[in-house]
């Protein structure tokens, strides 16, 4: 099974498409620096979904970008996705492990300090953290904020991946809190640049890990 590489992991949202092509959008943000891309759309048929990712499939092979499918083990399974992920209104994943056995690696979202002890056991690869921040990209999101960030790192061996409001000048607090990875929405998408945007927040995360070996650094 391929290790996740989640450093900067754009999300899909039917509203930033409707008058914007799939293809050419996630290919700006993959030369700006994305290594993860999660494939979420919720108004998309079966086969207008798998043909998307098959042609995704294909550029994030090209560029060693992750590919990961939200939900829908099947048409992940069908395409050769890197991952698969899911929620708690989605299958268990103990069922999905037992779909797609060491054939890829399984996300699954945690919007709880609480539940973390109830999801660690799980045969999961790495949690999805949040609504760290208030954000619009999400009915009815909980916030779980940067001391819920701090408490789920100290509670679990699992990578997080933070989410929810994460703009590139808030991403050093995030990374700081222990996150190893950072999902994006609107950070990403809400810019008619998408490289450009996608290129600031890479920026700020090099900086921050820049700042953190210059004072490991200094005080060996």
């Amino acid at each position: 099974m391929k290790k996740p590489n989640l450093t900067l992991y754009l999300v899909t949202d039917d509203k930033y498409f409707h008058d914007r092509d799939l293809i050419s959008t996630i290919e700006a943000a993959i030369r700006g620096g994305i290594t993860a891309l999660q494939y979420r759309f919720k108004n998309k048929s079966a086969r207008q979904m798998y043909e998307e990712l098959l042609v995704l499939r294909e550029l994030t092979k090209r560029y060693a970008v992750d590919l990961v499918v939200n939900d829908r083990i099947d048409i992940a399974l069908a395409v050769g996705a890197d991952g698969v992920h899911v929620g708690q209104e989605d299958l268990p994943p103990d069922v999905v492990r037992k779909l797609v056995g060491e054939s890829m690696y399984i996300g699954y979202s945690v919007n709880a300090v609480e539940r973390l002890r109830e999801v660690d056991h799980l045969p999961i690869d790495y949690i999805g953290f949040g609504s760290v921040y208030e954000t619009t990209t999400k009915e009815r999101c909980k916030l779980v904020g940067l001391d819920g960030l701090r408490q789920a790192v100290k509670l679990t061996d699992k990578p997080i991946v933070a989410i929810g409001g994460i703009t590139h000048y808030r991403v050093h607090e995030v990374l700081q809190a222990g996150a190893r990875g950072v999902a994006v929405v609107s950070a990403i998408l809400a810019f008619e640049d998408v490289e450009k945007a996608t290129r600031s927040l890479m920026e700020s995360m090099s900086g921050y890990y820049r700042k953190v070996m210059h004072e490991g650094t200094a005080s060996s």
